[in-house]
């Protein structure tokens, strides 16, 4: 890869920014934002190179999508794809993965996240900070998991998927696509795609 570029330049982007260059061996990076005034945020360490929905991808581009809303990091990823981008997977460096453990394209595993045995992400999934995912869980495609959440083992998380911060799923508890499971909530029974739950135990809350 020649140049990375990162979709968003908010908080999320920066960090993002900051464990790339701690993670690949590539010197040109950049922001790709549809917000007008992203260019002007002085604490951007990298150029805002244009809008997500004008760039054309360019040959030895690579692409992290680092925006803290998961259903929109799935249409921004998507449409770079429908372009012919490439996400690039990113690893941190203090981050552990063990051995039969599966990251589809464009995951993004932050600083000190735990990927277990046979545990297995899905496209543009994003791990924050401190959590971990057990032994033969699932998380899906573009789901979030927030910092200090733990996805316990054999657990099950459809796509887009969001965890706020210290959120629990208990052992082969399935939470249905685009669920929310709010901050500090342990999920001890299965919850539907769409539903929101939150709370010891967990409780649905209407949306």
């Amino acid at each position: 890869m020649k140049r990375i570029l990162i979709l968003g330049a908010g908080g999320f982007g920066r960090e993002v920014l900051a464990w790339a260059r701690a993670t690949f061996d590539c010197r040109e990076y950049g922001f790709l934002d549809d917000n007008p005034l992203a260019a002007q945020d002085k604490r951007l360490r990298a150029p805002v190179i244009a809008t997500v929905k004008a760039y054309e991808p360019q040959p030895g581009d690579a692409f992290l999508c680092a925006v803290g809303n998961a259903s929109l990091r799935r249409t921004l990823s998507l449409t770079i794809k429908e372009r012919g981008g490439r996400f690039a997977t990113l690893v941190h460096p203090t981050a552990i993965v063990a051995e039969g453990a599966t990251l589809d394209e464009g995951a993004l595993i932050c600083p000190y996240v735990v990927i277990s045995a046979d545990a297995r992400l899905g496209e543009g999934a994003a791990v924050y900070y401190h959590s971990s995912i057990d032994h033969d869980a699932v998380v899906g495609r573009w789901a979030q998991i927030s910092a200090h959440c733990d996805v316990t083992g054999g657990a099950d998380l459809g796509d887009v998927v969001f965890m706020g911060s210290h959120a629990t799923v208990l052992p082969r508890v399935k939470v249905g696509a685009g669920a929310v499971v709010g901050a500090g909530a342990v999920v001890n029974r299965d919850v539907p795609a769409g539903a929101k739950v939150i709370g010891v135990p967990a409780r649905a809350r209407a949306m």
